[in-house]
């Protein structure tokens, strides 16, 4: 049977001993005890019932046996008796379910109930254990059969009265040990703490709380009562021994639970998150584990992060709850703004591959715009926006072709600085000023004029097409700041700023007063700003000798103008100033009044005239009033005297009385006025003896004769001196008017004058000259002899003559003398129209009357005469041909002088008479020269005859072009050895007029700018120095190529980029692309000309690349330009790819056919699925195949489905067996014309398959399309 059948036969056997012993204890008596046997069964913690488990294991203690005994006696016997006996073990904690049975045995009758209540464990212990189980079982029942016969011992004596119980005594009581026997009182006297009739109950406390029965000190509590004491609730099945009641609840132990403890309790109770059910947790949905406490992740976090307490924690660059989504950028920040670029910066994980940058502008109908960028980048710069929008900016984080939630920004474009401003008129309250319009659209514009001191200020705004406004109302004076902002909607431009001043307002009321011949008043009224100082200006009406200024300082408001020019007409002007701005001016006119002629003086004076002089007035007078009479008042005169033309103006007063004093007085006379006069007293003379003459004079004796003097004199005075320097006088009286000197010495010359006196005034000498005797003529004198002329001097005659008689003629031809009659007075004459190389007679003789003196005699030779006509002639630039007509006189040679700069002097050359033509050589080019020739004779040479000559210029030299460039060339050439003042160059191109440039003579190179690219040249040069004009140079060149310009790599993902660029200027055939990378690999491509840009494809992950890109024409190559980008980082693959080139508008080449020329393109793509690939127009190469493609429904019409790549290798095997049927393929379908559809134009249409095994790629197989593709 095993262990567990053995505890059940024990168990039973046990009870049935027990029920034994009782019954043979309890046998009829006079208590009529009648014992029956009852048994209940229950079990714990079952909520279906069932049968109780019995199994044990030999680790746990042994089953307890708890055992109440209830003896129901009559009523007034007062005679109870509670037995109880228990044997107690512990049971195991481990989550074991105890079964309890309860067996009951009463006598209804007598009143008598056996109750037993039997605990068992779920597992009986083996039988090899029971032993000592059984020892203290046995124990109990004699114990038991002890307390039976007390019981029937305290019934016999008298306690029980009639009912006494009936039995035989086999123990004698001893009140259990727990008190003293009182046979007096037939019970017992229980020791403290216990009571009962034979002390064997404990005293329970507070008597059970009248809730329950005690039992040998216990209490057996009513049913809904528990505790010590049964003051505490009972808990459901004493909460099944698996726990502690507390109030009425229970607190179980573990691992149990439930109001009664009998349900096993699950793990940390479920967590509250599921159901416990017999000990094990069903969780709620998003729970999970033992005890439910782990929370479950939506979607197992798509495989991208890890879930802990419910939640996914998604790796780098995913996010939400179950991370299946792309963390989008964070923190998107505007680093930049311009008006046509914004800069943005985010803060992203580094997993992400690429960014994509989608921009908007809000504006109704703006376009969607995108830019990619790897994912590496932080930021990006947004270029080609329009100013003044506001653009929707949403930033993607891309991360395995997924797109993440955008992070958005709306961001306005700057409006552009306004430019050009400037102002065109500036008053003292009006500022107009001007700026260059905008060329998109905006809202308006706003000016302001804001002072310095930024006290108060004018704003306006305008319409967007106005872009010059006036502004009025400013302060006179006042620094402003003006400020122009365009204006859209919310957003302002910065502005353009510039600083003004209003003029400031000047003087007012200007009034000149007090005027005279040099000094004026001015007074004005101040201005109304505050300014630094008056600027008062003066000066001529017509601007003569400029103007005085004068700074005043405020708040002066009057001067006095000084120094002026009499008689004159003067402009005042004053104005106001402050720093650098100056008002307007405020004029008056005035003329300054005549000044007075000044130092007025008697220059000469006779008996009856005063010969007067005066400064001029500095007015510009026209005449002078005279005025002058006697000191009585008598004869008074007036006079007008023009204006002198020097500095002073003479007048002579005549008909004046001899020896008179005259009071004068002289005032200028302009126009209508007339000037404060200036004022002398003068006295004439005293009349002088006149027409002095030598009557007679001998050896010893001068007869004089004079004119009597006509004012009253007292006498005349008659001085004479002779060569001897010893003067004598001889006083003659006042009636005589003629005198002889005598005793004089002969032969000598004496001076003789006459005066005449009264009282101490002596009238001016009549003088004379006179020799005792007679004298000729002497020292006749010849000079400045020339070929045709002579000058004759000679000394006077004595007495003097009354003519003189010049007779002269060639010696050989004397019958033919000429005369010549010459005024007395003159001491010298010329003779011309002389013959050259003669001797001429040349006789003079004076005339005294009738009296004619000896002739003094000379001779002179005329010289000889130079060449005539002289002209130059073969003028090159270091020689020049001298030419004249030969003189009339004889000579000997002739003399020419020139440079001669090998010696650094002039030359003189001797050439002979016979030669009337001479070349002048090693000469300077450019160079003035004087060429001077004259006739020699012996020594004596004739006048020299001159002429100026320019050299011709010679040319630069060696003119050519060097560091040319597309748009520049430089010129240069060696300048010639003569000076240049200017070099012409003439630049043509085609047919296109030649574009002349003006060089200054100092270069000799000159840079050329803004050529056309690829242009073919000619200059044509000269030089020019004055008149002069040098012989023309010419040289040829051609522009380079301009390379494409902006080359830029955008849109660079981690296998393609976009390139692109500006075209150049020149017509190019086509452009080579090359791109290597940074391990060495490099590829050269042949993009069409028309294209500007092109996509990179199948490029490596995480590499340099450096592109270079140059423009191809002819044979002509431009400069390289170039770029470089790194490809982002990604998965890497083990299939291997070729680079796929995609284009805009033409496709790109893998490299040229041998042998082709640049202008045929070869193009490639990488592996592709099976479709038409459109590229551009493609030369059908030299000798290829073009079979028809084998029936329509390779590619369609409709659908433009190509053939795929096996395909056209299974036809090209057809037909060329002999070729690999394995090798990878690429499909090429070409077109001839750009912007043609596949379907077009189907006969125009090729295509070519490739071998890409390897490189370089060669068609296997050329197709035409069939006609009924």
């Amino acid at each position: 049977m095993g262990a567990d059948g053995e505890t059940v036969v024990l168990k039973n056997m046990l009870i049935g001993v027990n029920l034994i012993l009782l019954g043979s204890m309890l046998k009829p008596s006079e208590c009529q005890l009648e014992v029956t046997t009852e048994r209940v069964q229950r079990q714990a913690m079952e909520e279906e019932g069932g049968v109780a488990n019995y199994n044990t294991t030999s680790k746990e203690q042994p089953m307890v046996f708890n055992h109440v005994y209830n003896i129901n006696v009559p009523l007034d016997s007062l005679c109870s008796s509670g037995l109880e006996a228990s044997a107690e073990q512990e049971v195991s904690a481990e989550d074991e379910t105890l079964a309890e049975y309860t067996g009951q045995t009463s006598d209804h009758e007598s009143q008598v109930t056996f109750t037993h209540r039997i605990k068992l464990p779920k597992k009986a212990c083996p039988c090899a254990t029971s032993a000592q189980m059984l020892q203290e079982l046995l124990s109990r029942v004699e114990m038991l059969e002890r307390e039976v016969s007390v019981l029937r011992d305290q019934c016999n004596a008298n306690c029980c009265q009639e009912s006494a119980a009936t039995g035989q005594l086999d123990y004698i009581p001893h009140c259990s040990g727990h008190g003293n026997f009182s046979l007096e009182s037939c019970g017992c006297i229980c020791n403290e703490g216990w009571f009962g009739k034979n002390c064997s109950e404990p005293y329970c406390p507070l008597g059970c709380s009248s809730r329950g029965v005690c039992v040998d000190g216990q209490c057996i509590c009513d049913s809904e009562y528990s505790g010590d004491d049964c003051s505490e609730l009972r808990c459901p099945t004493d909460c099944s021994s698996r726990g502690l009641c507390v109030d009425g609840e229970c607190v179980c132990e573990e691992p149990y639970t439930g109001e009664d403890c009998m349900e096993l309790r699950c793990p940390g109770d479920c967590s509250g998150k599921g159901t416990c059910v017999n000990g094990t947790c069903l969780c709620q949905e998003g729970y999970a584990g033992e005890d439910c406490s782990q929370q479950q992740c939506p979607n197992a976090c798509s495989g991208r992060g890890q879930c802990q307490e419910g939640l996914c924690v998604c790796e780098e660059g995913y996010q939400g709850p179950d991370c299946s989504a792309v963390a989008p950028p964070e923190d998107l920040r505007v680093a930049g703004i311009s008006d046509r670029s914004i800069e943005l910066e985010w803060d992203g994980p580094m997993a992400v591959t690429e960014y994509v940058i989608s921009y908007q502008p809000m504006a109704l109908g703006g376009l969607q715009l995108q830019q990619r960028v790897p994912g590496g980048w932080s930021g990006v710069t947004i270029t080609e926006l329009e100013p003044g929008l506001t653009y929707n900016i949403s930033v993607y984080a891309v991360i395995s072709n997924i797109l993440s939630l955008p992070i958005t920004a709306k961001v306005a474009t700057h409006l552009p600085t306004p430019q050009g401003l400037q102002f065109k008129t500036i008053t003292e309250t009006t500022v107009e000023v001007q700026w260059e319009p905008f060329s998109f659209p905006f809202d308006g514009w706003e000016i302001s004029f804001i002072p310095k001191n930024n006290e108060g200020g004018v704003i306006a705004q305008v319409p967007s097409d106005v872009t010059s406004f006036n502004q009025t109302g400013l302060k006179p004076g006042e620094e402003y700041i003006v400020n122009v902002v365009a204006l859209k909607e919310q957003a302002r431009s910065p502005p353009t700023s510039a600083s003004v001043s209003t003029v400031i307002d000047g003087p007012t009321q200007i009034l000149v007063r007090d005027v005279s011949d040099t000094v004026a008043f001015v007074e004005w009224t101040p201005p109304r700003a505050k300014v630094d100082f008056i600027l008062l200006k003066y000066g001529l009406e017509g601007g003569e000798g400029g103007k005085t200024t004068f700074r005043l300082q405020p708040p002066l408001s009057q001067y006095s103008v000084q120094a002026l020019r009499p008689g004159s007409r003067y402009k005042v002007s004053v104005s106001a100033v402050r720093g650098t701005n100056e008002s307007d001016s405020t004029t008056a006119q005035f003329t300054t009044e005549i000044d007075a002629p000044k130092n007025l003086r008697v220059g000469s004076r006779t008996a009856t005239s005063l010969d007067l002089e005066w400064d001029n007035s500095e007015a510009e007078v026209q005449e002078y009033k005279v005025v002058y009479s006697t000191l009585a008042g008598e004869q008074y005169h007036e006079v007008l005297v023009p204006k002198g033309l020097g500095p002073t103006t003479r007048a002579t007063l005549t008909d004046l009385v001899p020896g008179t004093e005259y009071g004068i007085g002289i005032s200028a006379v302009m126009d209508s006025q007339r000037s404060v006069p200036a004022t002398m007293n003068a006295r004439t003379e005293l009349d002088s003896p006149r027409d002095l003459m030598v009557t007679a004079s001998s050896e010893t004796s001068i007869s004089l004769i004079w004119t009597k003097a006509s004012g009253p004199i007292d006498h005349y005075r008659i001085t004479f001196t002779p060569s001897s320097g010893i003067a004598s006088e001889v006083t003659v009286p006042k009636d005589r008017t003629s005198y002889t000197l005598t005793d004089l010495e002969p032969g000598a010359e004496y001076i003789i004058s006459v005066t005449a006196e009264r009282g101490r005034q002596q009238s001016l000498e009549s003088t004379v000259d006179a020799f005792t005797g007679f004298r000729p003529i002497s020292h006749l004198h010849f000079s400045h002899v020339s070929s045709s002329s002579v000058n004759i001097t000679w000394s006077d005659p004595s007495p003097p003559a009354d003519r003189l008689i010049l007779n002269y003629s060639p010696r050989d031809e004397e019958e033919e003398m000429k005369e010549v009659s010459l005024d007395a007075t003159k001491r010298h004459t010329v003779l011309m129209g002389l013959q050259p190389a003669t001797e001429y007679i040349v006789n003079l003789v004076a005339v005294h009357g009738t009296v004619t003196s000896e002739p003094i005699v000379g001779s002179i030779t005329t010289g000889i005469d130079p060449p005539k006509n002289i002209t130059i002639s073969n003028v090159t630039k270091d020689s020049v041909t001298v030419s004249w007509s030969p003189p009339v006189a004889p000579f000997d040679y002739y003399r020419e002088v020139g440079p001669d700069h090998a010696l650094g002097r002039l030359d003189s050359s001797v050439v002979p008479n016979s030669v009337t033509e001479f070349a002048i050589t090693r000469l300077y080019p450019a160079t003035e020269y004087e060429i001077s020739l004259n006739s020699v004779r012996g020594r004596e040479e004739s006048e020299r005859i001159c002429t100026l000559v320019h050299t011709a210029m010679d040319n630069p030299v060696d003119l050519t072009a060097t560091n040319i460039t597309p748009t520049e060339a430089l010129l240069q050439w060696k300048a010639p050895v003569g000076e240049v003042e200017n070099y012409v160059i003439i630049l043509t191109h085609f047919a296109v007029a030649g574009e002349t440039i003006l060089v200054d003579g100092v270069s000799e190179e000159f840079q050329l700018i803004d050529l056309l690219p690829s242009t073919h040249y000619t200059v044509t040069m000269y030089a020019t120095n004055g008149p002069l004009t040098s012989g023309t140079i010419s040289t040829n060149f051609s522009t380079l190529l301009d390379p494409p310009a902006n080359l830029t790599a955008s849109e660079v993902t981690r296998q393609s980029a976009l390139i692109s660029w500006q075209p150049p200027r020149a017509e190019i055939e086509n452009y080579v692309l090359t791109y290597k990378s940074a391990d060495g690999s490099r590829k050269e491509l042949i993009v069409d000309a028309e294209d500007t840009w092109i996509r990179l494809e199948g490029l490596s992950e995480n590499t340099d690349y450096t592109v270079l890109l140059q423009a191809a024409q002819d044979a002509s190559w431009s400069s390289i330009t170039a770029t470089a980008f790194t490809t982002g980082e990604g998965v890497a693959t083990a299939k291997p790819s070729l680079p796929c080139l995609t284009r805009g508008s033409s496709a790109a080449s893998a490299g040229p056919w041998p042998g082709r020329s640049p202008s045929r393109k070869l193009f490639h793509l990488s592996p592709f699925p099976r479709s038409c690939h459109e590229l551009t127009r493609q030369p059908q190469e030299p000798g290829a195949q073009t079979p028809s493609l084998p029936g329509p429904n390779k590619c369609t019409k409709e659908r433009h489905q190509a053939p795929s790549c096996s395909d056209l290798l299974q036809m090209f095997v057809q037909q060329s067996p002999s070729s690999p049927p394995s090798l990878p393929c690429c499909l090429s379908v070409i077109r001839d014309s750009p912007g043609e559809s596949i379907s077009s134009k189907p006969s125009t249409l090729h295509l070519q398959l490739f071998s890409i095994h390897k490189a370089p790629y060669i068609p296997v197989v050329s197709l035409s399309p069939s006609n009924n593709w």
